[in-house]
Formats: C-alpha cells, sequence, structure tokens
C-alpha cells in the first residue's frame, strides 16, 4: 500500500473515532442538561402555580394580620418586604468598603499572609451560613437578650463578602497588564493607576460579584433568624427587630393554618423574582465587561 494511502485510511479511521466520540459527548451533554432541566422546571412551575395569585398589590402593600381560624384573612406581606430591604441593605452598606479594601489588598500585596487571606476567603464562600448567624447571636443577641435588625445584616455581610471579594479579585485579575504597565509608564501612582485604570475596566465584572453575592443574602433564612426577630409592622430602624421574607416564610411554614402555609407560595415566587432579577443584572453587566474587552 502506497504511503498516501496508508495515510488516507489512517485520517479516515481517526476521523470516524472523533466523530464517534463528538456525538457521544453531544448526547451526554443533553441527558445532563434534561437532568438539570427537569427538576428545575419542576420546582419553578410549582412555585409559580401555586404562588401566582398571591401577587396582587393588596398582598404586597398590607402588613400581616394573626388568623384566628381556618378561613381569618392574613394580610400581607408588607413587612417581610420592608425588613427584608433594611436588613440587605444595611448589609449591602457594610459589604461594600470591605469588600473594596480586602480585595484591592488581595490583588496588590504579595506574601504568605495575603495568600492565607485569599483561601479563607474562599473557604468562607463555601461554609454554612448558619454559622455566621450562631456567631453573630454570641456576641449580640447572647450579650444584649434583645433582637434588632442589623444584628441580621451583619451575619449577611459574612455571606455578602465573601462572594463579593471572590469576584473582585477576579475582575481585578482580568485587567490586561499592558493596561497597568501603560499608566506606571507614564508616572501615575499605583493608587491612580487603581481609581483611574483598573478599577473602572474591571466595573461590570465587580458588579456581577456584588449582584451575585445580593441575590445569594436575600434568600438567606438561617443567618438572620436567631437575630433580627419577628414585627407585624414594618419600620426602618436598625435598633428594632425586624422581619425577612425567608423568615416569614419559616415562620409560616409550621403554622397551623393552611392560608398562611399556602401563603409562603406567594413569598416564595417573590423571593425567585427578586434572586432572578439580580441574576439577569449580573449577565448584563458581564456581558457589557465582555463586549468592553473584545
Amino acid at each position: 500500500m502506497a504511503p498516501r494511502d496508508v495515510i488516507r485510511v489512517a485520517s479516515e479511521k481517526s476521523g470516524r473515532k472523533r466523530e464517534f466520540w463528538s456525538r457521544f459527548y453531544f448526547v451526554l451533554l443533553g441527558i445532563s442538561f434534561m437532568v438539570i432541566m427537569v427538576p428545575l422546571f419542576g420546582v419553578l412551575s410549582t412555585i409559580v402555580s401555586r404562588g401566582y395569585h398571591f401577587l396582587t398589590w393588596q398582598f404586597i402593600s398590607t402588613n400581616p394580620i394573626p388568623p384566628t381560624s381556618p378561613l381569618s384573612p392574613i394580610g400581607g406581606v408588607k413587612n417581610a418586604l420592608v425588613g427584608s430591604l433594611l436588613v440587605t441593605g444595611i448589609a449591602i452598606l457594610i459589604a461594600i468598603p470591605l469588600t473594596l479594601m480586602l480585595s484591592i489588598a488581595i490583588f496588590e500585596l504579595r506574601g504568605r499572609l495575603v495568600g492565607a487571606v485569599e483561601r479563607g476567603v474562599e473557604i468562607f464562600v463555601g461554609m454554612p451560613s448558619i454559622t455566621f448567624g450562631l456567631l453573630i447571636s454570641v456576641f449580640t443577641v447572647a450579650v444584649t437578650h434583645r433582637f434588632e435588625a442589623w444584628y441580621g445584616s451583619v451575619s449577611l455581610c459574612f455571606v455578602l463578602l465573601p462572594v463579593a471579594t471572590v469576584n473582585m479579585v477576579a475582575a481585578l485579575r482580568s485587567v490586561p497588564a499592558t493596561l497597568i504597565e501603560a499608566g506606571l509608564g507614564l508616572g501615575s501612582r499605583p493608587s491612580q493607576v487603581m481609581r483611574r485604570i483598573i478599577l473602572p475596566t474591571a466595573l461590570p465584572r465587580i458588579l456581577t460579584g456584588f449582584f451575585l453575592s445580593i441575590s445569594r443574602a436575600l434568600g438567606e433564612t438561617a443567618p438572620v433568624l436567631f437575630l433580627i426577630g419577628a414585627v407585624l409592622v414594618p419600620h426602618i430602624n436598625p435598633r428594632l427587630p425586624s422581619t425577612t421574607l425567608p423568615t416569614q416564610i419559616y415562620a409560616y411554614f409550621g403554622s397551623q393554618f393552611p392560608s398562611q402555609r399556602n401563603a409562603c407560595w406567594g413569598m416564595a415566587l417573590l423571593l425567585v423574582i427578586f434572586v432572578l432579577f439580580f441574576n439577569v443584572l449580573s449577565r448584563i453587566f458581564l456581558a457589557i465587561s465582555k463586549k468592553a474587552n473584545g
């Protein structure tokens, strides 16, 4: 057999083998997609089908009413919505400057200590969130013997901070080194390069990380369950007890009244909408970042 024929036969054999494995992995990918999407669709369809009729202005804008019988009205979730905004908002205000300082320090500094801090932050991302609530309760509720909204904010900060920091460090490291070197070569100080070149360039990815961390914090129950208490009337005082959507779902789910248990689906749908909103925002800013970087 001529060398050309040998090469052609070997090429055809190799092509058939690659085609077989390509089809195999394509089928495997399709099966994996179905395994993921079928439960997800089942969960979302159940939440929507059972909770959509609760999405009314009355449900959103009225306070809850403690029922006295199975047929008694239960009111709405205004207290939980305001409480979620209060607790999560304070947590965001605390987490933003801490995230900026910690991320810039990890990005700029070198050494074993910085490496240990970075690994510690990555470990915190995967820690059970209930441990943060228990830790904060030891130093707050156990000492003061009272519930306050800002206790929950501090606990949620431990959820926000690691996720936002890991994403921000990755965003800072994605800035091309040529831009940084150009800024330094023009005589700018490192602080000016950080403020005028690195942060503006990485801003879309930084916002992506913040929105992802906010969407995670919004749905957390465990970190605030032992800290914020519960109220029926909304307020904006962080020194008073408060109620969030996850904690009200937890309280209603164990209720003896079916009307309150059914209302859990409406609150769960509200949480899904909020989380979806922040995830969509994060995707938008990520797309802007990819477009800006070519």
